[in-house]
């Protein structure tokens, strides 16, 4: 809501209709944050005027919405209500959604918070004068004279003392005040040093409501984006444990000593900075051991920066913790253990503990003993700690190793060798009784005692577990690195990320400071390894620690033996394992890359136990939910698997691919039981009944097909054509009245509905069994990308390409609500399933989470680096799953909107290729984001160009010398020039890898891109639907055509540069004048997408392939269509003419075909790849030959044919003879990694380190 559109509805609502002058002065200013005295200073109106004319103005609008409304809380009382008065009630209900609650008109506004993981602070004590004079501070206390509402407080005090709790009562009792409310109230612990980018971002989100996503690339930028809501509504941060990010006592890396914070975290300085020096209407509130620097030159009595230095509890409050741990004492003996412990909270209770185990609670006892000196908490816990036994010390260590709460079970398994549960609870008992550990209320819910420690507690055992380390490294002590993992390679996401903030980061910076260099480190790490093999030590963590401290120092691992060891809990997805020995090696509770491209599709077994994933590479991978390991992978398709579906009873799963096949796979074992033929084009969606006995699919066909799933497999004889092993060509019903590209179809609850969205911008909904359409709805202007019925199914929801989410009532057709926010294309839509919540995925890397009560979005999940395009709930609905174009399948959870898990893919298919003929050099394109450079002369990698952040779709040699710059003649040289995913095309000197110049303007995908014969424009044509062209030597756009209705998938210049042709997802071919930039063509003889075209080197021919199966050669002077070659039998995705009467196509089915233009037949078809090829170009065996080209014979004239595949490889072929004579191939990550006789790995785990490069 703007503040014209809030100005419009107070005139509506208010009976005087217009404001007067003033009053919209007042109401502008005050919507843009500013204080009564700072309008009354910019209008010269008398203060006292202006705050009565505000008070009136507020009152006014009290009495037209029947609620209070104040000049702190009016913006979100009136977006408030502006919602309630959009959304349409269901005739005779009253509501949303039938199975919800009607909204309530006259609700009270209560401010919106999130807790974090603040404690449960059900018993408190004391600290009545505290929290009053913090709230005074942060409300404004009218008794003080000149007394300035607080912007930032700190409060600091000791370890122990009970700064978080007293932080969790006041957030409390502020969100239940009366006096000047807050509409925003966010708690956050820092106790995992979270990156201040990571608070921001979430900071932004949850004051944005959600809407905020588009966040700046930089932390002033991120600044600059907070404070004005900071500005524009009042909000509460507290912030704890805000000493975590501040420099140590232990602290001993020299590049920290000039500064208070920890490094890479100074930026926290600057936040506080900020926010304490710029005028806003809101509130931080940070706990701290230590006092940060901007706190001490900001703070003041009367300022808006204050500090309370929290002392220990009073003698009363003290009294009832020793009471309640049962202490045995007379008043004054009480009051004496309380004063010897100055009143800190968790020294109290540790001192109780030990009184009442060694002295049976006897306080005099105790006192008689000796002077109690209490120095700190720190050296309160060393005593304690010392007296530990091995078995507690080591729960303790865990403890602090996991990072939050933990369940019995789940420590059961950490702890080496492992004991029994009975003795591991009575010592959870014990240590709980002591106050060292405490039971956690975070999985309550999910009936499971969990266990962690106090954040103070937690810092000790963490700084003692480091110290303990380090020398144990230093002196080749291998029980300590054995006994305790650094990191857990299994754990969470987060988890995962703080412990190695909070423990293996730390741990190198203190072995930094004990060697001489990182190579000194390094080898006393392999002398580690070499001890425990000669020990002959059992089972442990030695070798996954020295795996992640090599990994975190980015040591060169190349041909390491880690052979006949335990690895466990090692994280090597992202390291380079080449050479490395494990054979012999426990690998089982490691994680390593897997192979997989980018997830389209999720969806979660029926008992929630495992996650299917499908991807662009064609192979559908599931995975185990609590390991996080790798199941099985169904291969079969042979491009982008688009959608899965598990089978009701979870025992079969349904797959639909752009090879225009379904398939039912057993999900025991992997096996592909059948295989569905009949629609024409790619499968984009597939679901199955409620009752599991049909399968409905969807198709760029324009149909949607049911199957039976008992169907009977073909009769003919297998014997005749093996191909026909499984394969049923019968359905049931065919649905044909839309009119386009069916991109989803969802069965209703009780299976008697089906519904589907289009690309002709219309939901159908369909009679399941008669397959006749009942009702269309209208409304999206654009694609529809999913729908989905809600659990009761009483409503539906859609996701558009018009970047909307749609609710439906399914029995009326009304549309319900708009759900607005994300700032693209909506790909996925999925309902929680008890039907309160509703997920959505987008290009725009986001997903989102509604609550459909009110309609609002209430959480934001942001991790993936490309679009989402799929998400699912899990059967609990306490999880949901996502799939990212990032190569990555995500978990997360739904409460806390954390990431859980992440499972990331490496594929590397080449994309593009182009050469340089006179310098034997050729350039791929990968997935992987970069341009590699291959010598075609030597086999070898010449260079690697890295600048893209997403897959480079084209690459492209400029034909001739050019040069960039104006002034630059004398320096021409052949340019290389990139297209990417990232929506930009860079222009590199090849020879020095130096990018020259990136051309920024297309809003999506860069598919293409061609120069002109004379090397003076580049044409590059993108998802966006538009085709640009661009002045090479300046990098200008100098024209922008607009045509396609569809993606752009290539683009050509003529020889003569006359012609610029191009083609899309349209199913046509676009030529454009390139003088004038004017459409003169539109060819429309192809059935499907056109995916690739080329000009005769006369540039009388142009040939073009397509998903329909075909190329077609059109004649360029009339543009007729020529003649059509067909004999692929999968889409053709690559072109290429060598001579005028010879051409070369590349398909989905894997092989190369060379055509003969004069006679129209396939001469040769060449077969090697095992995926489809993608990139095609032809050159002359003179230009590769190791001789100069004077010396060679006018023999060699063979045409050789260079080919690229998602295969990862490129090939040389004699296009004569069809013989393959070279395959080059970029190094895999665990090439030659030696897994010989591992163990703790699944059969899918092993076939995917292989593909990967390992060897058994």
């Amino acid at each position: 809501m703007t503040v014209d559109e809030a100005l419009d509805r107070v005139e509506r609502l208010l009976e005087q209709g217009r404001l007067t002058k003033v009053q919209e002065l007042v109401f502008r200013q005050s919507w843009a944050g500013q204080s009564y005295r700072e309008i009354a200073k910019s209008s010269d109106y008398d203060f006292g005027y202006i705050k009565d004319t505000g008070s009136r103005l507020w009152q006014l609008l009290s009495d037209a919405l029947g609620q209070k409304v104040t000049k702190h809380n009016f913006q979100s009382v009136l977006k408030r209500s502006q919602w309630q008065e959009k959304v349409p009630e269901v005739k005779g209900s009253g509501q949303l959604f039938p199975n919800l609650v009607a909204l309530e008109p006259n609700l009270p506004v209560s401010p919106k918070t999130d807790w974090g993981e603040a404690l449960n602070i059900a018993v408190f004590y004391g600290r009545e004068a505290e929290l009053q004079r913090l709230e005074n501070w942060i409300v404004g206390d009218k008794a003080v004279e000149g007394q300035q509402r607080s912007s930032l407080v700190a409060i600091l005090g000791l370890g122990g003392v009970g700064k978080t709790a007293l932080s969790v009562k006041l957030a409390q009792q502020l969100v239940t005040s009366e006096r000047d409310a807050f509409e925003y109230v966010i708690w956050r612990s820092l106790r995992n040093a979270p990156p201040l980018r990571e608070l921001l971002q979430m900071l932004i989100q949850f004051f944005s409501d959600h809407q905020e996503i588009n966040l700046a690339d930089t932390v002033e930028g991120q600044l600059s984006q907070l404070l004005p809501y900071l500005q524009q509504h009042r909000c509460l941060i507290v912030l704890d444990n805000f000493d975590t990010v501040l420099r140590g006592e232990t602290d001993s890396d020299l590049r920290q000593r000039s500064s208070r914070y920890r490094v890479n975290y100074e930026d926290y300085g600057e936040f506080l900075q900020r926010v304490g020096e710029v005028a806003h209407q809101s509130c931080l509130v940070i706990t701290s051991r230590e006092k940060p620097p901007e706190i001490a030159y900001l703070e003041g009595d009367i300022l808006p920066v204050r500090v309370l230095q929290l002392g220990g509890l009073d003698e009363a409050a003290g009294q009832k913790i020793l009471q309640a741990k049962g202490l045995i004492g007379s008043q004054n003996e009480t009051s004496r253990l309380v004063e010897c412990y100055r009143g800190n909270p968790l020294a109290l209770k540790i001192a109780a503990t030990s009184i009442k185990d060694s002295l049976s609670g006897n306080i005099a006892e105790f006192l008689t003993q000796g002077n109690i000196i209490f120095d700190g908490i720190r050296d309160l816990l060393s005593h304690q700690i010392n007296r530990l036994s091995a078995l507690e010390l080591q729960v303790m260590y865990w403890l602090a190793i996991n990072r939050e709460p933990v369940t019995l079970a789940e420590l059961q398994s950490d702890i080496v060798p492992q004991i029994p549960q009975a003795k591991l609870a009575a010592v959870l008992e014990l240590l709980q009784q002591r106050s060292l550990i405490e039971s956690s209320p975070i999985l309550m819910g999910r009936g499971l005692a969990s266990f962690t420690q106090q954040p103070v507690v937690m810092e000790y055992m963490t700084d003692e577990l480091i110290e303990q380390m380090s020398w144990a490294i230093a002196r080749t002590e291998i029980a300590l690195l054995n006994r305790y993992a650094l990191i857990k390679a299994q754990s969470k996401d987060y988890v995962r990320h703080s412990q190695t903030r909070m423990i293996l980061q730390p741990l190198i910076d203190r072995l930094i400071s004990h060697y001489d260099s990182k190579q000194d480190m390094v080898d006393q790490l392999n002398q580690m390894v070499l001890s425990l093999r000669q020990s002959g030590a059992s089972a442990g963590y030695l070798g996954g620690n020295v795996l992640n401290l090599m990994s975190q120092l980015q040591v060169n691992l190349t041909g390491a033996d880690f052979s006949h060891l335990s690895i466990w809990q090692a994280y090597l997805p992202a390291t380079n394992l080449s050479q490395v020995n494990f054979a012999g090696s426990d690998l089982s509770k490691s994680v390593f890359a897997e192979t997989f491209g980018g997830v389209i599709s999720v969806a979660f077994s029926p008992d929630g136990q495992q996650l299917a994933t499908s991807d662009t590479s064609g192979e559908i991978h599931i995975w185990q939910i609590a390991t996080g390991k790798q199941l099985l992978i169904c291969s079969g398709h042979a491009h982008w698997t688009w959608a899965l579906a598990f089978s009701p009873n979870g025992e079969f799963l349904a797959s639909a691919s752009d090879d225009y096949l379904v398939k039912l796979w057993e999900v025991k074992t992997g096996e592909c039981l059948k295989t569905f033929r009949g629609h024409t084009y790619s499968v984009n969606a597939i679901a199955f009944s409620p009752d599991g006995q049909r399968i409905a699919t969807s198709s760029q066909d324009a149909t949607i097909r049911i199957w039976d799933v008992n169907a009977p497999v073909n009769r003919l004889q297998v014997d005749t054509d093996k191909s026909l092993l499984g394969i049923v060509d019968e359905c049931a019903h065919i649905l044909t009245d839309h009119e386009s590209r069916v991109w989803s179809i969802a069965f209703s609850p009780d299976g008697k509905t089906l519904v589907s969205g289009s690309e002709d911008k219309t939901i159908k909904l369909w009679n399941a069994s008669t397959g006749e359409c009942q009702q269309t709805l209208l409304g999206h202007t654009n694609w529809i990308k999913s729908v989905v019925f809600s659990p009761d199914g009483r409503s539906l929801a859609s996701g558009s390409f018009d970047q909307t989410v749609k609710l439906w009532d399914t029995e009326t057709g009304n549309c319900l609500n708009i759900l607005q926010a994300h700032s693209s294309t909506v790909t996925s839509v999925a309902f929680s399933p008890d039907g309160q919540k509703l997920a959505s995925s987008s290009y725009d890397q986001t997903i989102k989470l509604w609550n459909l009560k009110t309609g609002q979005c209430i959480r934001t999940l942001q991790g993936h680096s490309n679009r989402v395009w799929s998400v699912a709930f899990s059967p609990d609905g306490r999880l949901l799953a996502s799939g990212g174009d990032d190569h990555a399948a995500k978990l997360w959870d739904v409460e806390t909107g954390q990431c859980t898990k992440t499972w990331k893919g490496h594929t590397n298919a080449i994309l593009s290729l182009s050469l340089n003929a006179t310098q034997s050099i050729v350039a791929a394109g990968h997935e992987d984001q970069t341009v590699k450079l291959w010598n075609l002369k030597t086999g070898q990698i010449h260079k690697v160009l890295q600048g893209h952040t997403n897959r480079v779709w084209s690459v492209a040699f400029s034909p001739i010398p050019i040069s960039i710059y104006p002034d630059a003649e004398q320096n021409k040289k052949v340019v290389l020039a990139s297209g990417s995913a990232d929506r930009t095309i860079k222009l590199w000197n090849w020879q020095t890898g130096q990018c020259l110049q990136t051309l920024k303007g297309h809003t999506s995908w860069v598919w293409a891109i061609a120069f002109s014969p004379d090397g003076q424009l580049l044409a590059s044509g993108s998802y966006d639907q538009t085709v640009r062209l661009w002045e090479v030597q300046t990098g200008k756009c100098i024209s922008v055509m607009q045509g396609h209705v569809a993606p752009v998938t290539s683009v050509n210049i003529s020889p003569d540069l006359r012609w610029l042709v191009s083609s899309g997802f349209d199913r046509t071919i676009r030529v454009w004048d390139i003088g004038t930039g004017q459409c003169i063509h539109i060819l429309r003889e192809h059935t499907n997408t056109v995916w690739a075209g080329d000009f005769s080197p006369d540039g009388q021919q142009f040939a073009s392939c397509s998903y329909d199966l075909t190329i077609k050669i059109w004649d360029t002077s009339t543009w007729d269509c020529i003649s059509t070659l067909q004999e692929h039998t999968a889409p053709v995705i690559s072109v290429v003419f060598s001579g005028a009467d010879k051409l070369a196509s590349g398909s989905f089915d894997q092989t190369i075909k060379l055509w003969d233009l004069p006679t129209r037949t396939c001469t040769q078809t060449l077969r090697g790849h095992t995926n489809l090829v993608s990139a095609l170009g032809f050159a002359s065996s003179q230009s590769l030959s190791e001789t100069s080209p004077e010396n060679e014979s006018n023999e060699s004239t063979d045409s050789i044919l260079l080919s690229g595949s998602f295969d990862e490889r490129i090939k040389l072929w004699n296009a004569e003879t069809a013989e393959c004579l070279q395959t080059l191939r970029a190094a895999r990550p665990y090439e030659g990694m030696v897994i010989t006789d591992v163990v703790g790995l699944t059969e899918a785990q092993k076939a995917t380190l292989k593909a990967l490069g390992a060897v058994e």
